[in-house]
């Protein structure tokens, strides 16, 4: 089954078929993506600048000139011991992911695999290829969100961004005007 939130930059898709990942035991964790300005500002806006300063103070969220890079471990997959160890995101967790979705990176909200659609597609008629109508229409958002913030960042913070408050309170207003222009109000 395919759960639909659409809510422009905060809509999330997830499947059922997640925790059984036919792909890997990590599903999708295993090559996590980084974290854009645009996810950056959406989770400072909904109140997560703290934590992801601390997160950045952790090593688990890095800094780098696009955005934030997810931390890649080796750890077990499941709460077997037996249960092999791979290279996953920081945050997947036994049962999955440990951030709540309004903190996560966007992909990790609204990308689910071919397999999830045609079960989405199989089980809700319709519901696979609004799933995938969705997640074209947010790629593009998100596209047009990042291409507007890096331009503001290279103008503003040519020497490189200052992780910290400040910038994540310039960010978030960055992004709020944007999205107040129309460019990004709705997926």
């Amino acid at each position: 089954m395919l759960r639909l939130t659409i809510a422009g930059p905060d809509t999330v898709i997830g499947s059922s078929l997640c925790p059984s990942c036919p792909y890997s035991a990590a599903g999708c964790c295993v090559a996590p993506p980084r974290m854009a300005w645009a996810d950056v500002a959406r989770v400072a806006l909904h109140g997560g600048g703290e934590w992801l300063l601390e997160q950045v103070a952790a090593g688990n969220l890095i800094v780098f000139e696009h955005g934030l890079s997810l931390l890649r471990v080796k750890g077990r997959v499941g709460a077997d011991i037996k249960t092999p160890r791979i290279k996953k995101c920081v945050f997947h967790g036994p049962t999955g992911c440990t951030i709540a979705e309004t903190r996560r990176p966007s992909t990790c909200n609204y990308y689910v695999c071919d397999k999830a659609i045609e079960e989405g597609e199989h089980a809700q008629r319709g519901t696979g290829v609004r799933a995938e109508r969705e997640h074209d229409k947010l790629v593009s958002l998100f596209t047009r969100a990042d291409a507007s913030l890096q331009a503001s960042i290279d103008a503003h913070w040519p020497a490189g961004v200052s992780f910290d408050p400040n910038f994540l309170e310039w960010l978030v207003e960055r992004f709020t005007a944007w999205r107040s222009a129309g460019s990004g109000a709705t997926a």
